[in-house]
This record gives C-alpha cells, sequence and structure tokens, in this order.
C-alpha cells in the first residue's frame, strides 16, 4: 500500500513538472535560436565597440598625461618670476638662473630636447637672450600642449 501511495505521489509529481515546464515546439526553438544568433551577433558589436573606445581612451589618457607634465613645467617656469618684478615690468633673471637646474631635470624628464636647447641659453650675463629663451620655452610647450589636446 505504501508503495501504491508512494507511485501516485510520484506521478502527480511528474505531471506537475511536466505542466510547469512546455515543450517548445519546433517554431518556437527555431525563433529562440534566431533571437540568441542575433544577440550574439550584437554583442560581437558591442565587444569590437568597447575594445575600440578603450584603445581611444588609452591614447587620450597618454595624451593627456603628457598635457599635464607639460603644464607643470609651465607652472615650475612660470614660478621663477617674482610678481613683484613683474608688475615693475622686469624680468627676474636671476631666479631663472638659479633654478636652471631644476628645470633643467624636469625637461629631462619629459624627453624633450628641445627644450633643454633652449634652456641651457639661460645665462646670468646675457638678459637678452635668457629672456627669449624663456618665452621660447613657453611658446613651445604651449605649442606642445595643443598638439597633445587635438
Amino acid at each position: 500500500m505504501a508503495r501504491k501511495i508512494l507511485l501516485g505521489v510520484l506521478i502527480v509529481l511528474i505531471l506537475l513538472l511536466s505542466s510547469c515546464y512546455p515543450e517548445l515546439s519546433v517554431q518556437q526553438y527555431d525563433k529562440l535560436k534566431e533571437d540568441l544568433a542575433e544577440l550574439d551577433v550584437q554583442h560581437q558589436e558591442l565587444v569590437n565597440e568597447l575594445v575600440a573606445l578603450e584603445e581611444e581612451y588609452a591614447t587620450l589618457k597618454e595624451k593627456n598625461a603628457k598635457t599635464l607634465t607639460y603644464v607643470g613645467f609651465l607652472v615650475k617656469l612660470a614660478s621663477t618670476q617674482s610678481s613683484e618684478r613683474i608688475l615693475t615690468g622686469e624680468f627676474d633673471v636671476e631666479s631663472l638662473v638659479d633654478l636652471k637646474d631644476e628645470l633643467m631635470n624636469y625637461a629631462e624628464n619629459l624627453g624633450d630636447n628641445e627644450i633643454q636647447y633652449y634652456l641651457g641659453l639661460i645665462n646670468r650675463w646675457n638678459q637678452s637672450e635668457t629672456v627669449a629663451a624663456y618665452y621660447k620655452v613657453v611658446e613651445y610647450c604651449l605649442k606642445k600642449m595643443k598638439q597633445n589636446l587635438e
């Protein structure tokens, strides 16, 4: 008797489970297969777009890092000029010459030989050449920053 009850319960469970999960028709199966194929194509397109965006992001990040380095260098360069002297229309050659070695190290870190060349022209006894080199470095850094931002 216990076997009959157990068998009856199993049959009822099987019927309940089969009614919960009806079988798919061939048309439904084909439609699901097509939908999956379409989703796979869309997924691959999105993956390709993601790869392209990641490459673009890496490029922009590198350019911005380089630009930020030039900005830091310009800040260091501009800090050589005292506000009091600028307001009186004078150029502070002494401060620029005093920080020349530090600026050269910064330029070496930039890996930019042209900046190093112009910084090499800084001379305590030749004020006009020093002023010209200072502004040439500023001009060059701004040009490089503009190139990086384009």
